[in-house]
């Protein structure tokens, strides 16, 4: 099912892929429709959901003409699901939203200002905490990758594990459709698109505004790198594709710019191995000597 077009185009898309969100879609429709900004579209993704998104969604387009809902007739997968919603937008600004993500109602408001009078800047995001976490100021995230080029970049590591809000923030759109990513199934293909904004130019962080992110999607699942995973290495080095596609955004910049980032990406992969084998082991661990009547097992077998 394809939405109408609006006549004007809007200020800003917002882009909403979904599968099976039902639970908490609801609010987060309502977390958007009370945005005082309010020049914007939202285009809904249904990924051949199976639960009630479809119905809800359906529900929302017939009482608001800023909803366009589409619905897949075969689950696409989540990636390329990211990139319909980007390749239906209409507007100069453009935003992912998640099913299970709140943001305050000045969000989008804030976010925009800061691009329409900042042409440096890519992207821009506000403070964001996560779905049962503190939301005290201290406790947000809040950083944002602003500088020369190469601090950027080398920056993000620091920070990559926390960057959901870079991800999800306002994007200047004829930027974004330049990266080539979009659309790829790969482990960290988010931090791609990341260091993909942070190569083009800033990322601000505005100290207004506020996002909660929902932690119960794919990549926060006990088995997220084996849902994106394409081939062995990736068993011991999960991130390798990343790894290669942010080498690959160093070409031109200065050597000492493109060896430092060699090393916090070396250093960076050998830690995750260091863990994935850590992980394997305990699971080893945990099968030889399981307890059995109630006392663990020596490697003989005996008590």
């Amino acid at each position: 099912m394809k939405g109408s077009v609006p006549n004007n185009i809007p200020a800003v898309s917002i882009g909403m892929p979904i599968y099976n969100g039902a639970e908490t879609l609801e609010r987060v429709l309502e977390s958007l429709a009370r945005q005082s900004f309010t020049d914007f579209e939202l285009i809904i993704s249904d990924n051949n959901s199976t639960d009630d998104t479809a119905a809800i969604c359906l529900g929302y387009a017939k009482t608001d003409s800023r909803v366009r809902y589409f619905r897949q007739r075969v689950n696409i997968g989540s990636s390329l699901n990211f990139k319909f919603v980007l390749d239906q937008a209409l507007s100069p600004y453009f935003m992912w939203a998640a099913a299970d993500d709140i943001r305050s109602t000045d969000w989008l408001q804030v976010n925009y200002e800061i691009l329409r009078a900042n042409p440096r800047y890519v992207a821009s995001t506000s403070p964001n905490g996560f779905d049962g976490c503190s939301l005290d100021y201290a406790d947000l995230v809040r950083f944002s990758l602003e500088g020369d080029v190469c601090n950027r970049l080398h920056r993000f590591f620091d920070h990559c594990w926390l960057s959901h809000g870079i991800f999800y923030s306002l994007i200047r759109t004829d930027v974004l459709r330049g990266c080539d990513v979009i659309g790829r199934s790969f482990i960290a293909a988010d931090w791609a698109i990341d260091l993909y904004l942070a190569r083009q130019g800033e990322i601000y962080r505005t100290s207004e505004g506020l996002a909660v992110f929902g932690i119960h999607g794919v990549s926060n699942g006990s088995d997220a790198y084996k849902a994106f995973r394409n081939s062995k290495i990736e068993l011991l080095f999960p991130f390798v594709a990343m790894t290669w596609y942010a080498l690959g955004l160093t070409r031109g910049l200065p050597l000492l710019c493109r060896a430092k980032m060699i090393v916090i990406l070396t250093r960076f992969n050998v830690s995750v191995a260091y863990g994935q084998i850590r992980s394997v082991l305990s699971l080893v661990y945990r099968a030889v000597f399981k307890p059995v009547g109630g006392a663990p097992r020596n490697a003989a077998g005996g008590k």
